[in-house]
């Protein structure tokens, strides 16, 4: 039986290693739920998060019902030297735990390294051993980071209480339209509705953060900022 403590995304990279392990034969959300002791109607949401996050699954009729196998056409195998691995976990590691969607940085890095050649995976992790860097300091609350980062997926508005440069605590509803990396910190950019315009957000500043259900207007990330550095681009 697995842990039962173990958290959602640990689960979540789990069931899909055991799909990816099983090729094309369909796995039952029934063998799912006992594998990882939890519900079979929990499984189904796990499954649901997984196709949503991109993940090849295909449904499998027939009696046992709830069967999942990887999709053939939308499965394909992409060749990474051990350099090129090495550089992306090095861009996951120096973006810090602060960034957007560092958790699924963090599982999709998991998965690669997870299912690399054994050669390749040696080769990886004796480059890993000879790079130093700093160690990023987490500062915003990660309630706060998860809900800003569904905010901006699914184009809502979310409520912020938030603390200013003057220490000024004030309630906000913001459209949020994306993210900005700035010298010192992970930005939220948003529209802020009480001052009614463009306005970025210190997530390590912002006290708590409320999904609404209101969808945000169509925006232009950079005139909703005001301004575009020139070292700023889309990743």
């Amino acid at each position: 039986m697995f842990d039962g403590l173990v958290n959602r995304l640990e689960r979540l990279f789990a069931i899909s290693e055991v799909i990816r392990e099983s090729g094309r034969r369909p796995v039952t959300a029934a063998r799912l739920a006992d594998r990882f002791g939890v519900t079979r109607r929990t499984i189904e949401r796990d499954l649901a998060s997984l196709r949503e996050a991109g993940a090849p699954l295909v449904g499998e009729p027939g009696r046992s019902g709830g069967a999942v196998s990887l999709d053939a056409a939308a499965t394909s195998v992409v060749a990474l030297s051990p350099p090129q691995v090495t550089a992306l976990l090095i861009a996951v590691a120096a973006a810090g735990a602060d960034a957007p969607y560092s958790d699924d940085a963090r599982a999709a890095s998991d998965l690669l390294v997870h299912s690399l050649a054994p050669t390749t995976r040696d080769s990886v992790a004796s480059l890993r051993k000879r790079i130093r860097g700093p160690v990023g300091q987490v500062r915003a609350k990660a309630r706060v980071r998860r809900t800003t980062e569904e905010a901006v997926r699914r184009g809502l508005v979310v409520n912020l209480t938030y603390l200013d440069a003057e220490s000024t605590l004030t309630e906000r509803s913001v459209e949020a339209i994306g993210f900005y990396s700035g010298a010192d910190a992970w930005y939220l950019i948003g529209f802020c509705e009480l001052r009614s315009a463009g306005r970025i957000f210190r997530l390590d500043r912002i006290e708590s953060a409320r999904l609404t259900k209101r969808p945000i207007k169509e925006r232009d990330v950079d005139e909703v900022l005001g301004w575009t550095p020139g070292e700023v681009a889309s990743p």
